[in-house]
């Protein structure tokens, strides 16, 4: 076991990982951390907003079907008022708006998949108006305090070159697994939901559901590449994994079949490098955990 560990331990290092936590059925089996503080988790957030709708729902604040302008004050694209009323929170989180980052159409909404920062955004608006609390308020209360969590924080960063301020989420791996493993007992949102994040959706790109990657469909695209990849995401995981993953590595990442849960960050000060879960050892290691 101790060199499973040792291989584990070189493996995350050559990637700059600042954190891995891996538990199996309930029971922490690995725990490294190179990088104490939270760091940005980048799009991993978008799995963790998608938790927050999920609970939402539960507590009857929305609905995936709801109509955003209907949420939303009227004509905050700048699409025709009928393609407009087409948007649901679910299109947002399919990233199947049909929309560009300027909000404007490209593409057909409901089918197309185009991942889009700026759309997203406006989830984060809508669970605002509808709780009448600010995300962090939401976050901590639904989702932190529960689990008892205390290193888990949303940030504003700095405007981007459009003048635009977005959240990001810092955290760290084993706040993540603890968030991974409530999910997997089902103690966050409805199983039906729940399944749909594990199901391929029927868009240009089944891979993503819900603001969630599964691993089952048999083809799938990538933000900011042309074309489709044939095969599953990752084809040296379990079938059934599904992952919220961000930019450089960061992901969270858990197979219900096998009571897998595995989270991990990347160090802010790490060249970017090939992500550790698309290395087949990888897989090997925690299978012999």
């Amino acid at each position: 076991m101790s060199q499973v560990h040792d291989q584990l331990e070189a493996l995350c290092h050559d990637q700059g990982t600042a954190q891995l936590s891996i538990s199996k059925r309930g029971e922490v089996c690995f725990n490294s951390s190179h990088y104490d503080a939270p760091v940005d988790v980048y799009a991993v957030q978008k799995g963790i907003l998608s938790l927050l709708v999920g609970i939402a729902e539960t507590r009857y604040f929305l609905e995936r079907y709801d109509a955003m302008n209907h949420i939303l004050d009227p004509e905050w694209t700048q699409l025709e008022k009928p393609d407009e009323a087409a948007l649901t929170v679910e299109t947002l989180l399919n990233m199947t708006t049909g929309m560009d980052d300027e909000l404007r159409l490209n593409g057909v909404i409901g089918e197309e998949w185009r991942y889009n920062n700026v759309a997203f955004q406006a989830l984060k608006k809508a669970l605002e108006i509808q709780t009448g609390e600010t995300l962090s308020d939401i976050t901590q209360t639904w989702l932190l305090d529960p689990l008892t969590i205390k290193d888990t924080h949303w940030r504003d960063r700095p405007p981007d070159h459009n003048g635009r301020v977005f959240s990001a989420l810092f955290s760290t791996a084993p706040s993540l697994r603890q968030i991974g493993e409530a999910l997997l007992r089902d103690e966050l949102i409805d199983p039906e939901y729940k399944a749909a994040l594990t199901t391929p959706s029927s868009t240009t790109n089944p891979a993503w559901h819900l603001g969630w990657w599964n691993n089952c469909s048999e083809h799938y695209r990538l933000p900011g590449k042309d074309g489709t990849f044939p095969g599953p995401l990752l084809p040296h995981a379990p079938r059934d994994l599904i992952s919220a993953r961000g930019f450089g590595g960061h992901h969270l990442s858990i197979s219900p079949d096998r009571g897998w849960v595995i989270a991990q960050t990347i160090a802010p000060d790490q060249p970017r490098k090939s992500h550790t879960d698309t290395d087949p050892h990888f897989w090997q290691l925690i299978e012999a955990l």
